[in-house]
């Protein structure tokens, strides 16, 4: 097959890797935008696309999430990738959601490049980390493997050159962009019927906009879409609304390769739903009868028979739950999670949930079920807080997905009568300057941005939005001057003790426990 038949499409390249390794800011290094900077708490909570020109081509790159929870948000990055790039921050070495992300290129069977970030850091280690990759069976070339691998600082933009090179030069060594790779793929999953497919990609995200309704963000791997056309969104049948590109900018005709947005869907899928255009509906329908799937909540089950599948289950303490979140692949991600919350006395168990801003029939469903009410990156509009109100309901909406956590934690432990003693925030502190003494114990030294820090509090280290670890007090200090609590604006230190995890620019959240 010609050079130029396998260029007929940019290139689809994931990014993969721990929550704070640079993912994020490696992109903005390339597209010169800063899409970390407007996430809450620095983490990037949701698939983002950006279509890039370099050297008169086209890329598409696709930065997944990296917090635990949203591990499915990731293998639906992979499955729409050609090439993967498994991001290892070189100050930090491999961490839990590097292995997660390498074993979900394994799964994809998606070729991958390495790579080193942060190598402008004093503290960068490039060797340790390709000793610890090597050990854990990423053989990389030169060290015993073929996996190809390139050292990158998103500040200094040393490396990205030659990261932008390998990726073309792995797609065309590798005939990465063939058609008919595509097609044997559709082969293996939808049979018989997929001969007939003329087009097909993959949603990655969908929600609900004001102006626009329904939507969903995709890409388009193989064929054309336009306006109008006839499509299957996993098993349900819809029509192209309108189209426009991953900027939001309206366009005729979505081609192969291409990152989307489409409107005037009947149904919101879930994220890694396939998107098909067939010559042969009938045939198309046939596989999907074989395929049929349920929904994680059945939505048309009576309000007597949820009552009586919740509370009648055996368990002394259920906890009912209503949720709503921005996008789908947030909803998808986060409801799996609950089960941790699960042991032989309690139970959570979702009344309801879904995609869009908290209304008055969630405040009715609440109250009937005696549910939580929690929303994750959604508000609720002021006659749907004033209705929880008159109700004397209370509901939750947070931006940061721990943050969820510890608020419903903390339910659960109340309605098993041990949440007496409870742990609240009582003051913020970030960090200047660390320092570690000659026996290993760690000062951090700040200022007070927030409420207090005491002596007797807890400090949780918080990195880019992500609790990296828990610490004691032992000493906190006001220049030389013990001190049992420092008020807001004024500069202290802290003595954590000895290894703990605190870096120049992390926050610390400290917090005490209350009645």
């Amino acid at each position: 097959m010609s050079n130029k038949t396998s260029q007929q499409r940019p290139p689809i390249v994931v990014v993969l890797g721990h929550v704070d390794h640079g993912k994020t800011s490696l992109l903005d290094a390339v597209r010169n935008t800063s899409v970390q900077s407007g996430e809450s708490g620095g983490i990037t909570q949701n698939i983002y696309i950006s279509d890039i020109l370099w050297k008169e081509k086209r890329v598409t790159f696709v930065d997944t999430p990296g917090h635990e929870v949203f591990s499915l948000m990731r293998v639906n990055g992979g499955k729409v990738a050609d090439i993967a790039l498994l991001i290892v921050a070189a100050d930090e070495s491999i961490k839990p959601q590097t292995l997660e992300s390498f074993q979900i290129i394994q799964q994809q069977g998606v070729k991958f490049i390495v790579v080193l970030t942060k190598i402008d850091k004093p503290e960068a280690n490039t060797q340790k980390v390709i000793n610890d990759l090597v050990a854990n069976g990423i053989y990389l070339e030169g060290y015993g493997g073929d996996i190809p691998f390139v050292e990158v600082s998103a500040h200094t933009k040393e490396g990205l050159d030659k990261l932008l090179d390998l990726v073309f030069l792995l797609t065309e060594v590798e005939n990465l962009l063939d058609p008919e790779n595509e097609k044997l793929k559709l082969m293996e999953q939808y049979r018989d019927a997929a001969e007939a497919i003329t087009s097909y990609g993959v949603v990655l995200d969908s929600s609900v906009d004001k102006a626009l309704g329904k939507t969903i963000f995709a890409v388009l791997k193989y064929g054309t879409l336009a306006k109008g056309d006839s499509l299957y969104i996993g098993e349900q049948k819809e029509k192209a609304g309108m189209l426009f590109d991953s900027l939001k900018k309206p366009i005729k005709e979505v081609v192969a390769g291409q990152a989307f947005i489409m409107t005037g869907l009947q149904e919101l899928p879930a994220s890694g739903i396939d998107i098909v255009k067939t010559a042969d509906g009938a045939a198309f329908e046939k596989e999907l009868k074989k395929n049929q799937h349920k929904d994680l909540v059945d939505e048309h089950s009576s309000e007597e028979d949820l009552l009586d599948s919740i509370f009648n289950d055996g368990h002394e303490f259920v906890v009912p739950v209503i949720i709503r979140t921005d996008v789908k692949a947030s909803l998808q991600s986060i409801l799996p999670t609950f089960e941790k919350f699960n042991n032989e006395r309690l139970a959570v168990k979702v009344v309801s949930s879904g995609v869009g801003g908290i209304t008055t029939n969630d405040v009715d469903m609440a109250l009937t079920f005696k549910a939580v009410l929690l929303g994750f990156r959604v508000k609720a509009p002021n006659n749907v807080q004033d209705y929880a109100r008159q109700n004397h309901l209370e509901f939750k909406t947070f931006d940061v997905v721990y943050h969820l956590y510890d608020y419903l934690s903390e339910h659960i432990s109340n309605v098993m009568g041990q949440g007496g003693d409870k742990m609240t925030q009582i003051g913020t502190l970030r960090v200047k300057q660390v320092f570690t003494l000659s026996d290993g114990t760690v000062v951090a030294g700040g200022v007070v941005t927030d409420g207090e820090i005491r002596k007797s509090g807890i400090c949780r280290v918080m990195r880019e939005g992500v609790l990296v670890g828990e610490y004691g007090i032992t000493s906190l200090r006001v220049l030389k001057d013990e001190r049992n609590e420092v008020k807001k604006g004024s500069e202290c230190g802290l003595n954590l003790g000895k290894g703990a995890d605190v870096k120049e620019g992390d926050t610390i959240e400290v917090v005490a426990k209350t009645r």
